[in-house]
């Protein structure tokens, strides 16, 4: 996998918060559906693609370990 050395996670809170997090939400609430549920298959469905790409489960998991989004911060919540 390319690695993007000056490309941050920060540089792309605004798309996650404002577009991201509430395509899942709104997409959960339509489908009945617990939001924790379609972000998970978000989330696993993007670390396939990844893994496919060449991201070894070791990179991924310090990848998730991180991450310091404010996501609780958020003003939607994940329910």
């Amino acid at each position: 996998m390319t690695t993007y050395a000056k490309h941050r996670i920060e540089d792309h809170e605004a798309f996650i918060l404002d577009e991201l997090l509430p395509h899942i939400i709104g997409y959960a609430r339509a489908s009945s559906t617990p939001s924790e549920v379609v972000a998970m298959a978000c989330c696993l469905s993007l670390a396939t693609i990844l893994q496919a790409k060449g991201l070894s489960r070791e990179s991924l998991r310090q990848c998730i370990n991180g991450a310091r989004l404010p996501i609780h911060d958020a003003p939607e919540e994940l329910q």
